[in-house]
C-alpha cells in the first residue's frame, strides 16, 4: 500500500515536472515574455491534466454489458471490475496531483516573477 502511494507521488512529481518543461518550451517557442503568460500556460496545463484524470476515472469506472465470449464466474468478473476501478483511481490520482502541482507552479510564477 505504501509503495503504491509513494509510486503515484513520485510519478506525479515527475509527470508535472516534464509537463512544466513542455509548457515552458511551448511558451518560449510562441514568444511568451511575461510571467503572466507563463502562469496562464501552467494554469491551463493543470486544468487539462485534472480533466484527463477525471475522464479516465469515469471511463474505467463504468461497467460494460458486452463482455468477451469467455464465460467468467461472478467472482472473476468482480475482480476484473475492481482492477479496472483501481486503475482509473490511480490515473485520476496521478493526473490530479500533477494538476495541483502545476496550479501551485502557476501561482508561484505569477507571485514571484
Amino acid at each position: 500500500m505504501k509503495s503504491r502511494i509513494l509510486r503515484i507521488l513520485i510519478g506525479a512529481i515527475l509527470f508535472s515536472l516534464v509537463s512544466g518543461i513542455f509548457v515552458s518550451i511551448i511558451g518560449l517557442a510562441l514568444g511568451w515574455k511575461t510571467s503572466t503568460q507563463f502562469s496562464d500556460g501552467f494554469f491551463w496545463a493543470a486544468v487539462i491534466m485534472i480533466a484527463i484524470g477525471f475522464i479516465s476515472f469515469q471511463g474505467y469506472g463504468q461497467r460494460t454489458i458486452a463482455w468477451p465470449p469467455v464465460h467468467l464466474d461472478p467472482a472473476e468478473r468482480a475482480q476484473l471490475w475492481t482492477t479496472d476501478t483501481f486503475h482509473g483511481k490511480n490515473l485520476m490520482a496521478l493526473f490530479g496531483i500533477s494538476g495541483l502541482l502545476l496550479f501551485g507552479l502557476s501561482i508561484l510564477v505569477s507571485r514571484l516573477f
